[in-house]
């Protein structure tokens, strides 16, 4: 009975093959979906780091700044 079951299983067993295959596939597209959207985190992370830095700088200028006038005066 079950030799005779295995001809009539096969397209079962391709169909759910198929969609295993189809489903990884998605999970994929989602890993590089995912992949991107990071990269742009990481982008505004940098710009963000760069601003940090650059007001860092500001700060530093304007103490220094402070300082020579309060010497001058």
């Amino acid at each position: 009975m079950l030799k005779a079951a295995k001809p009539t299983l096969l397209p079962l067993f391709i169909e759910f093959g198929q969609l295993f295959i189809e489903f990884g596939q998605s999970f994929i597209e989602f890993g590089r979906l995912f992949i991107e959207f990071g990269q742009s985190f990481i982008d505004f992370g940098q710009l963000f780091i760069e601003f940090g830095q650059l007001f860092i700088e500001f700060g530093q200028s304007f103490i220094e700044f402070g300082q020579s006038f309060i010497d001058f005066g």
